[in-house]
């Protein structure tokens, strides 16, 4: 996969959970199992709720959500009170990913392609300035589709204005990396920013 990438990277397809930031969503979970009268059962009545198909894909409101948990684990706090509990961060900038970006960006487009919900994209976006250089971004509650259905990707290639055999996908999961490589598109697991630099100078790329 290597050579067939050499000198061949036009737009790199960035994941953001797990790639350019890292996170705990169990912390937000735990924020709103406190606001519960039993906040074990809560928290695991909570569990992967961030990754809710329906609030990821734009379908469902943070208000919506709000009456759902009312009913199902008792939430006692109001809606206002709720947003802020789902808005605070529970992420931060993986180690190094803000300066391998800003030499990316000098050398290549990046597009964004990530799962998240509009509420809480606020305050990435407020956390990472580096992804103003992003060519484009791709999220799902805006597109209706996430990873890894091939639509997704599709959207990603398109958006990048590179073909698929020039574009290069980077996510922390590898079901992802299959379905991408399902339609042509190669692709690393990450695991650590200095794995991925030996990953993108191998081909041919100039990093420091």
């Amino acid at each position: 996969m290597t050579s067939r990438l050499q000198n061949q990277i036009e737009s790199l397809i960035f994941d953001l959970f797990g790639v350019i930031v890292a996170f705990d969503d169990g912390l937000v979970y735990d924020r709103i199992a406190q606001r519960c009268p039993n906040p074990t059962e809560a928290a695991l009545h909570l569990f992967n709720l961030v990754s809710d198909p329906s609030l990821i894909c734009g379908r469902k409101s943070l208000q919506q959500l709000h009456t759902q948990l009312v009913v199902e684990v008792e939430l006692s706090a109001s809606l206002e009170e709720f947003e802020a509990l789902w808005i605070s961060s529970y992420s931060e900038p993986m180690p190094g990913i803000r300066e391998l970006l800003r030499q990316l960006a000098r050398q290549c487009k990046l597009v964004l392609l990530s799962n998240i919900d509009p509420y809480y994209w606020q305050t990435v976006q407020a956390s990472i300035p580096e992804l103003d250089s992003f060519h484009a971004k791709v999220l799902s509650f805006e597109q209706g589709v996430a990873k890894p259905n091939t639509q997704a990707f599709e959207n990603a290639i398109a958006a990048s204005g590179v073909a698929v055999g020039r574009c290069y996908f980077v996510d922390d999961k590898s079901e992802n990396i299959k379905a991408a490589a399902a339609i042509g598109l190669a692709g690393h697991a990450f695991t650590s920013c200095r794995a991925l630099k030996a990953k993108l100078r191998q081909a041919g790329l100039h990093l420091q």
